[in-house]
Order: C-alpha cells, then structure tokens, then sequence
C-alpha cells in the first residue's frame, strides 16, 4: 500500500458560505423552498434530474428529462444571476440531442449517467436508449403473437435506429457522440447504469441494467452488461468473461432479471467496487461481489440483499391470484443507495421498493439494510419498519418508493433519509428522515416545508455553495387525477435548504491521476474523515438506483458543532491501494484534492445564506 502522508497541500475553494458560523438563531428542522422559477429551472418537464457539473467551472450544472408530447432533454448552466446563483438554458448549445444521423428523428436518451470516460478532465456522458423492438404485438387478452399475410411476427414497437451512446464533453459542457464506442449494440431495454472502475485501472468502467424482452408476455429478460474502459471513451463488453452473463430462462439462480436500478459501493471494505442491482417482479436483487481478478460472483442470497425471510408467496384473502413461487417473492426495487449511516465504517444499503397493499406480505417493502462488517462476512440486517407510514386504506394502499438517497441536510454529522415516492394517488410523496440515531428515524417532511405528491427522480448537490445539501426534484403524473397535474406538463422543484444553525461542514472534490492511478472523477474513492470520535466515511458514486439516478460528486460532510478536523484519510482505488491522509483541514469550506497533490487557484466564489 502507498500510503502518502501531506500537510495541507489543498487548494482551498472560495464556494464557502457564511451561515455556517454567523447564524443568528439554531434551527433544529430544516426549511426548503422551492426557488426553481426565481432561480430560473422553468420551462422544463422534469421526471429524471441530475446535477453534474458539465464545463468544469466546479459549480454542478442541472440535466432535466421529462416528456412534453415526446421524449424532452434539457441542460441548465449554473451561473451568477443577481448577486446569487442561478440558471441558464444550455440545451441547444450542449448538443446532448444531437442524432447521429441514422434516425430522422430526434435523439433523446432514456437517461444518461456522467463520468469522465476519456479522462481529460469533463464529464462526459452514457446516454441510455431503452429498445423493446423484440416484443410481438398480440391480439386482445392473448399471449400469441400477431402475423403478417406472409406468417412473419409483427412486432409491437418498430426499430427506430436510436441506440445507447457514449458522448464526449469538449470541456466547455458540448457534446459528441462517439462513433464505435462499444456500447450501442445490441438494442435492448436499458433502464439504469452506472460508471466505476471495478478492475482499479484508472479509467472509467460501466455496468447497463436491461429489463424485461417481453413485458406483459413473458418474464424473460436481457441480461445486463458489463464493459470494460479502455481510457479514451470506448469500451469493450466482458459480461461473459467477467462471470455475470445469465440466461433467457426464468425462475432459475442464473436467470436473466428485469432490472430497474444499479448501484455500486465497496460493500465489504476490500478496496473493489461491487454492483448493487434492484431488481423488479418481485424477483431477487444481485449484489455481484468482485473478486479482484476480473470475475464477480453474486452474494445476494447469503448476505439477504436478495429479499427478505417471507417467501411464501401467497397473497391475502381477497385476492383472486395463485400464489407465486418463491422466486417471485422478493420486491419490486427500484434503488439501492449505499452509505455508512451508522458512522461505524462500513456501507449499509437503503432499498426503495415498489409495494401494493393487495400483494400481501411476501412482496418486500422499502428497507434499511445494515451491515453488521467483518465477523458476519458483511452480511445485512434488514429493517422494514423503520420508515412506518399511515396508509388510507388497509388494503388497498401503494408505496411507490422509486428514489431514495442519503444527505445531511441539517450538518449534524447523521445522514438523514430522502424518500421518493410516486406514481400512485393515494398519498405518495417526497418525504424526508431526520435520524436521532443508528436505526432511529423521525418523519420531518411536514416541517421541512415539503408538499411535493407523486415525486419522481432526486438528486442532491449543495448549488449556491453555503454548506447545505438542496434537493432537485422531478415530478411524475403517472396515474395522477386531472385536477392534479397543474400546467402542460410535470414541472420539477428545485428545493433550496435554508437551514439555519451553528453546525459546521466540509465539501471535498476529488481528482484522480486517471490511467495508472484512479480515474479522474475518483469514482469509487472512499474518504474517511475523524472528527474527535466521530468517524464518517463517503465513497464517490456515480449511480445510486432507477434510470441513472446519482447526486453530485462532491462529497459532503456534516460536522455539528465540531470546530477542527484531525485527520482526512482519501482510498483513492488505484492498482497501488494508494492513501492520502491530510492534516489541519479546515471546516466550512470546500476543498480540492489532487491525487498527487498540489496547490490550485483559489475560486474566488461564495455562496450566500438567508
């Protein structure tokens, strides 16, 4: 292990705000405000949003997908907007729809993921095309599919020419796609990814969820695919090489599985990034261990990130329906979001499920999935209850927990719980959970200033830099009444934390050396930081569950009244297992760490508090 020990070589970013330490009063609840219209995020249908920083001025950028009447993809600056911080449409500019020219129509992925794939330093982009074009059409209330005069099946869904694509950032946030890359054959139902470097080489790798070939007709599905980065934007597939190549059967170990969402985190502390995959049809869920020689191996059943103890299958009384093997007893996950909640240095897992009333207890509901470390080979307890709701009906009621991720929204130095929840109307909602402490939970949603029913995609970044996490939100009208969708089409939030309390914080970007060292996102590096005898860990993640979902790179810590930071450890990931460990770091501030650490040019930008 090369393990390089430095004083404070690390450029301090002037993106700090002051509230930290000139608060006049404490808060013990947080305020969210929805400023998306002052801030300028209007005209935008939101579903799926995500903050990234697209033209390395450290500031994250906001990418927002929705539909108004088709497929809609829109990227916003973040810029300085009257003495604050505000947003610009950069759509056209960006080219992030650009169509390669195969398709006369417009090219819009069914979600994208960020990563600096050729490692010179921007973000460059996975765009994933969701392509159903093997599913026959049938006739009424049949499985049999339809024909033409001459016996050929009519497939539901014509082949449009659109596929999954990497596109290249020129630095100043415009867009390329990138002929041959690798990844945009064969045409198949990708539904979430996520880049890391599972082989530790410094150049970014990508694992593509698929979904059900067939739905409604079948439960065969495609398998999801890994491939290997080779440093300059392309990739070659090794999901047979690497052990996760799985079968068009059904109901078997090896069986390829509907996937809705894929994570990845250092699960059991070995220094390898395992991938995390939330499975729906209430089939199993995979955590692939990587064994470090290129290969993985699914832990999922003897860790119970596979589902949950109850496999009986049968649903209650009322319900005219057979009950189901137990291969279909799992859940219906959508996300699975890694973090050390319990500051106890190891990853624990928060699983968000989709979960009907009528399907009866062998169908999983959303949980915290703690890991209990070493001694138990890693292994999870599982805590249904911990989120407990009020249903209106006792039967009838729906959880549509899609979305879920960690934050620190009040800098007390405990990650909270942010639920979202919808696509049914009876109550689903973004709802936030202030942990008093390990395995105990608060419901502050009403106190937070929330009131946003049938939530959809989530993604956090703190955006005017004053040290608080604020939340972008997108909105679905999925099975929503009329009197409920307000506008043309489903408009997003963009929640503003305007917390107010003595609590200190650090935000801390990272840099790897890219091919040879750690990628240069630092994807997948973990940082550890010891306050007294707190001791908080965060890993980079660039995917935390359904249709891409991910927060902002920059890692951020809460430090509650702690006024000095002994020691801040970076795991960068590399082939060398190298370490960084920093001494006097300050607090409320953001950082930049090199992995051959250097002086940088201060940002001379501050944030501002209310």
């Amino acid at each position: 292990m090369n393990i390089k020990t430095a004083p404070f070589l690390i450029s301090i970013l002037l993106f700090a705000g002051t509230a930290a330490s000139g608060a006049a009063k404490a808060s013990t609840v947080s305020c969210f405000v929805d400023i998306s219209s002052a801030a300028g995020l209007t005209g935008a249908s939101a579903q799926n949003v995500t903050w990234t920083d697209i033209n390395r001025d450290n500031r994250p950028d906001a990418v927002i997908t929705g539909n108004r009447n088709g497929p809609a993809l829109e990227v916003f600056l973040n810029v300085e907007k009257d003495g604050g911080h505000g947003f610009v449409n950069f759509t056209e500019e960006s080219g992030i729809n650009r169509q390669p020219g195969i398709s006369t129509g417009s090219r819009v992925g069914s979600f994208q993921i960020f990563g600096d794939v050729d490692n010179d330093g921007d973000a460059d982009i996975f765009s994933g095309m969701y392509c159903e074009f093997e599913k026959p059409k049938t006739g009424t209330g049949s499985e049999i599919p339809l024909k033409d005069a001459d016996g050929n099946i009519i497939f539901d869904k014509p082949d449009h020419g659109l596929r999954s694509e990497i596109l290249l950032n020129d630095g100043a946030g415009r867009f390329t796609i990138l002929s041959n890359s690798g990844v945009n054959l064969p045409p198949e139902t990708a539904a979430s990814a996520a880049f890391f470097d599972y082989d530790n080489d410094g150049n970014l790798d990508l694992f593509v969820g698929n979904w059900y070939k067939e739905y409604g007709i079948s439960y065969i599905s495609y398998p999801s695919r890994l491939y290997r980065g080779l440093g300059d934007g392309r990739f070659a597939e090794v999901t047979e090489a690497a052990g996760l190549l799985t079968q068009p059967t059904e109901g078997r170990p090896d069986s390829s599985r509907p996937v809705y969402g894929v994570s990845h985190c250092d699960w059991n502390n070995d220094g390898l990034q395992d991938i995390l995959v939330s499975v729906y049809g209430r089939q199993a869920n995979r955590l692939w261990k990587n064994n470090g020689d290129g290969t993985f191996t699914d832990v999922a059943p003897a860790t119970g990130f596979d589902g949950d103890e109850i496999r009986h299958g049968r649903y209650p009384p009322g319900t005219k329906r057979e009950p189901e093997g137990e291969w279909r007893s799992h859940g219906n996950t959508f996300s699975a979001a890694c973090a050390d909640y319990d500051n106890d240095g190891d990853m624990d897992v928060f699983l968000g499920e989709i979960t009907h009333g009528w399907a009866g207890e062998a169908s999983d509901r959303s949980s915290l999935l703690e890991n209990l470390g070493e001694k138990s080979g890693f292994a999870f307890r599982r805590d249904a209850e911990l989120l407990h709701r009020v249903h209106q009906s006792t039967k009838s009621w729906n959880q549509g927990d899609m979305r879920v991720t960690w934050l620190d929204f009040d800098n007390d130095g405990r990650l909270d719980l942010l639920v979202s929840s919808g696509d049914y109307p009876d109550g689903q909602y973004l709802r936030l959970y202030r942990q008093l402490k390990p395995g105990k939970f608060e419901d502050v949603t009403q106190e937070a200033g929330f009131n946003w029913e049938s939530s959809a995609g989530i993604s956090l970044a703190d955006y005017d830099g004053d040290g608080y996490t604020d939340i972008l939100a997108g909105k679905s009208w999925m099975r929503m009444p009329k009197d409920k969708r307000i506008g043309d089409f489903p408009a997003g939030a963009l929640f503003k934390n305007e917390t107010v309390n003595k609590n200190n914080w650090l935000a801390v970007i990272l840099e790897g050396k890219g091919t040879g060292g750690a990628n240069k996102n630092a994807i997948g590096a973990r940082v550890t930081l010891k306050t007294g005898k707190t001791r908080q860990v965060r890993e980079v993640l660039s995917g935390t569950g359904n249709a891409g979902q991910a927060n902002s790179l920059t890692l951020h810590f809460g430090l509650g009244r702690a006024k000095k930071i002994d020691a801040l450890e970076v795991r960068w990931g590399d082939k060398a297992g190298s370490v960084s460990v920093f001494k006097n770091v300050p607090v409320n501030t953001y950082i930049k760490i090199g992995q051959s650490p250097e002086i940088l040019t201060p940002l001379a930008r501050t944030g501002t508090k209310n």
